[in-house]
């Protein structure tokens, strides 16, 4: 998880990672880490046919919401990027995909671009 100080707000600007193109059936999602808590900020299925960059979050949009902002919680001390699914590798030679376990999947995983911004309200 990636650390944050819970006395400040913050924004996602963006959010994109890179995996490899032959990986499919999974989802990959952002979730906020506050007090007991953990909340998801956005997420992404990785279906059979994608970029090797996917975008989560681009200024304006966050692709699981809709929304034009993507704001973390109050007292949010962390963030983290979640895997879940059925993890498959598809290549030419094997018709739908093989199954392959977590640990195989990390190979195939290329890394990550998060963005955070503080945000302060504006007193009125």
């Amino acid at each position: 998880p990636f650390e944050l100080d819970p006395s400040q707000r913050y924004l996602v600007e963006s959010l994109s990672l890179k995996m490899d193109e032959r990986i499919h059936k999974i989802s990959v999602g952002l979730f906020a880490d506050f007090g007991p808590y953990i909340d998801q900020v956005s997420a992404f299925f990785l279906g059979m046919v994608h970029k090797e960059e996917i975008s989560l979050v681009k200024p304006g949009v966050n692709f699981l919401t809709m929304e034009s902002i993507s704001m973390l919680p109050p007292q949010c001390n962390g963030v983290m990027l979640v895997a879940w699914g059925e993890p498959t590798y598809s290549d030419r030679t094997n018709n739908g995909g093989m199954d392959i376990t977590w640990a195989e999947l990390k190979t195939y995983y290329r890394g990550m671009k998060l963005v955070l911004n503080k945000y302060e309200e504006l007193a009125e």
